[in-house]
């Protein structure tokens, strides 16, 4: 019996040894698993994976690669290598940022003059004498007409023989202040009667402007033709004081065909005086030229 009770208090002592032992020991598991819950910076693993994540981001941000540099220059702007020496410089172009040149006037002979006087002619009308000129630069300048007066006084005979009244239009067809009769429509400045339209200075040759009959030039060649009797003539632009005008004139095929002089040349079938050099080119034809 004794050896049945001790044991019996064996069992139970080692039994409540074993219990204790147990409830002491800590679980290696369940303490990593409560730093990683409540303190995340004690795991070395975490801050590993922390410190990735903030590379990450600044690469993110950046907008580059991690493992690339970025690149100092645009690849699409095509400007960002181009060579200095290769860029336009005004400094060494002048000339290209410059307007074209105005190609130079032609000079022509004409007569000279010191006072208004010497530009009027032998066998002048009132509208051509002293006062319809002057002198400007040693060179004759037409003034036109001054007045209705003058028109009167030149064109008298034709208004009785006619009944055109001619008057001082100071918007002539040739640039200047010219006798033109007036009119109340363009029927009135028909010179060969109403409905004509074959001749150079008919109806379809003028235009009443502000109660003055303004020439509009000739139309063609059979006009002229007509005009003159004569196939020589051929409508023509002439320049008058500033404004382009066809007229009937005498065509050319050479300069011989305009004076026998050497001072005209025939231009696109026109004789034209040539290009003077100097005075003293132009006073081989006429002492009075000079070269304007």
């Amino acid at each position: 019996m004794r050896k049945v009770l001790f044991l019996l208090n064996l069992v139970l002592i080692f039994a409540v040894s074993c219990g204790e032992s147990k409830s002491t020991e800590k679980n290696p598991v369940n303490e990593g698993n409560m730093y990683e819950s409540s303190d995340s910076d004690s795991n070395p693993t975490n801050q590993g994976d922390l410190a990735d994540t903030h590379e990450d981001t600044d690469h993110a941000d950046s907008g580059q690669p991690s493992d690339q540099a970025e690149p100092t220059t645009d690849p699409a702007d095509p400007t960002e290598h181009a060579d200095p020496s290769e860029e336009p410089d005004s400094d060494k172009n002048p000339d290209e940022f410059q307007e074209p040149e105005e190609p130079v006037a032609e000079k022509f002979c004409q007569y000279a003059c010191t006072t208004a006087s010497d530009c009027v002619t032998v066998g002048t009308n009132a509208v051509y004498d002293e006062d319809n000129f002057k002198c400007e630069g040693g060179k004759c300048i037409y003034l036109g007409c001054l007045s209705d007066a003058e028109c009167d006084e030149v064109y008298g005979a034709v208004t009785e023989a006619t009944g055109r009244v001619y008057r001082c239009n100071k918007n002539g067809a040739y640039g200047y202040p010219e006798c033109t009769p007036t009119c109340s429509k363009t029927a009135d400045c028909n010179l060969y009667g109403e409905g004509s339209t074959q001749y150079a200075y008919d109806l379809d040759n003028n235009k009443c402007e502000n109660g003055f009959c303004v020439y509009t030039g000739c139309l063609s060649d059979a006009e002229c033709e007509a005009t003159t009797y004569s196939d020589l003539y051929k409508c023509l632009p002439q320049e008058y004081s500033g404004k382009t005008l066809k007229v009937c004139t005498v065509a050319c095929q050479t300069a011989d065909d305009c004076s026998s002089s050497g001072l005209y040349e025939c231009r696109n079938s026109l004789c034209v005086m040539k290009s003077c050099e100097s005075d003293e080119w132009c006073r081989k034809y006429d002492e009075d030229y000079s070269c304007f």
